[in-house]
């Protein structure tokens, strides 16, 4: 197994020899020392079916070798050209017949009905503009409920004006929200949001200073409200969610099968190895669950961060554990390398898995039919809508910012006569450039001042040291041998 020839002492030598069929264990022997040694006083070995595992305790000297022996009877490897382990096999086809379980489930339970767009001029009736993004995306958006601004502006409780705010060597553009009259309307959400710009009684109008590190806290509170459990239920099938924990249990299952016979044959497992391969990936892959399917209301981007967290939390301490217990035996490698991909069919397979419900397929076309107007709207449509509701422009303003097109919006009016709205004030004549100039930066302002927080502004082989090479020992002779590194 290791030549006579090395020029340097190898440490930590441990072997596996795996033979493609049964033998007499009687007639098995090793040793190690100088050509023509037969010491086998530090060398110990198991068998386990058709597998030989051992170690040799101490060290393996320059110019000592190791060797093992084994007589066979004739004919022994006639037809034994592959070593085919029966649980690697088996543990193939259970990963396989998993993720066409999964398809299965994603197919019958979790794939979307067709969206049938409608063409719409006006958002769904009786929404404001949070409840339209909630609707759209399948969660609370920072967007959608930072509209409520224009939302209520519009609806007469507030006046944003355009004011100089100064500072060390300049001046810059900001605002000011002054309330016009106290919240009479009847949605819980859009009074948490008017009772949270004037949390000081005695003030009637704020500034972006006066949101600062503490708004934040009402943007939680109506995010948390939109993204109820009761409220998820009318727009996602809540089915679907036992399925989804299927699909995670059928994970877990794959990710023990090609992990157990590599580990337990591994001649050196210490317990910390056995905590941190059971623990770390069973909590990582429950971190991809959750960030998936339970917590819905957070951004794509941060959803695409925490499956990447949860993804390297689970895989590279199991890969680090695992990989000398698999690199040197080719059917482990192709087991692991089969039960990863799989793993991973099922993972996209709980990603997609998120059928709305009847009411909720229906509010998604409309809104789709919406957005698409918005996008694509002809200038004599608009100038009829205009004609017929003058104030039309303004009304669709707050659902254009939460879908995300309000800049196209804004654009489409830019040879369209639009008088001022009674909401806004600035020193400057009025036009629809220097308006659209106005809104973009005051709702960027306004956003970033209402999300600040006082936290996001403080900042299985032979461990040898040489290349290759063969030897001679009792019993046996070779030639090879190698330098140190």
């Amino acid at each position: 197994m290791i030549g006579n020839e090395w020029d340097t002492s190898i440490d930590n030598v441990t072997f596996k020899i795996t033979m493609p069929k049964s033998f007499d264990e009687s007639l098995l022997g090793f040793s190690s020392g100088y050509k023509g040694s037969i010491d086998n006083l530090n060398i110990s070995y198991s068998v386990n079916g058709n597998v030989i595992s051992g170690s040799l305790t101490g060290t393996l000297y320059s110019g000592h070798a190791l060797t093992v022996r084994l007589s066979l009877p004739e004919d022994y490897f006639v037809g034994e050209s592959l070593n085919i382990d029966t649980y690697v096999i088996v543990v193939i086809i259970i990963s396989l017949i998993c993720v066409f379980i999964g398809y299965r489930l994603w197919a019958k339970y979790g794939k979307e009905d067709e969206v049938v767009e409608t063409v719409e001029f006006y958002p769904p009736e009786g929404y404001n503009s949070a409840e339209v993004a909630f609707l759209y995306n399948g969660y609370a958006s920072t967007s959608g409920v930072v509209s409520l601004l224009i939302y209520l502006a519009n609806a007469g409780y507030l006046k944003i004006e355009e004011i100089e705010e100064e500072k060390l060597f300049d001046e810059s553009k900001s605002f000011r929200i002054t309330k016009l009259k106290e919240y009479d309307g009847n949605n819980k959400n859009e009074k948490i949001f008017f009772d949270g710009l004037f949390q000081d009684k005695q003030k009637t109008s704020v500034t972006k200073k006066d949101l600062c590190n503490k708004f934040y806290r009402t943007i939680d509170e109506i995010k948390s409200n939109l993204d109820s459990k009761e409220n998820k239920n009318k727009i996602f099938e809540s089915s679907v969610n036992k399925k989804r924990w299927w699909i995670t249990a059928m994970i877990i299952l794959i990710l023990m099968l090609i992990t157990f016979k590599p580990f337990v044959e591994y001649p050196y497992t210490e317990t910390g190895e056995i905590i941190v391969i059971l623990l770390f990936p069973i909590i990582g892959i429950l971190l991809i669950s959750f960030v998936s399917y339970i917590f819905q209301s957070i951004s794509i981007k941060d959803k695409k961060m925490g499956i990447v967290i949860g993804a390297v939390f689970a895989g590279i301490p199991w890969l680090c554990i695992m990989f000398p217990r698999i690199k040197d035996d080719f059917m482990y490698i192709v087991m692991c390398i089969i039960g990863i991909i799989c793993i991973v069919v099922l993972f996209f397979f709980i990603q997609i898995m998120s059928k709305r419900t009847p009411y909720g397929n229906k509010m998604l076309g409309k809104i789709r039919g919406f957005k698409r107007f918005l996008e694509i709207a002809e200038k004599t449509q608009l100038e009829s809508l205009v004609a017929q509701q003058p104030e039309y422009f303004y009304d669709i303003l707050p659902y254009t910012y939460s879908l995300g097109v309000s800049d196209v919006w804004i654009k489409q009016f830019e040879s369209i006569s639009l008088k001022a709205p009674s909401w806004y004030e600035t020193r400057n004549d009025f036009n629809i450039n220097s308006f659209g100039a106005f809104f973009t930066t005051t709702m960027a302002s306004a956003r970033s001042a209402m999300v600040s927080s006082p936290s996001s502004d403080s900042g299985g082989s032979s461990s040898r040291r040489g290349s290759s090479g063969g030897g001679s020992a009792g019993g046996g002779s070779g030639g090879g041998g190698g330098g140190s590194w």
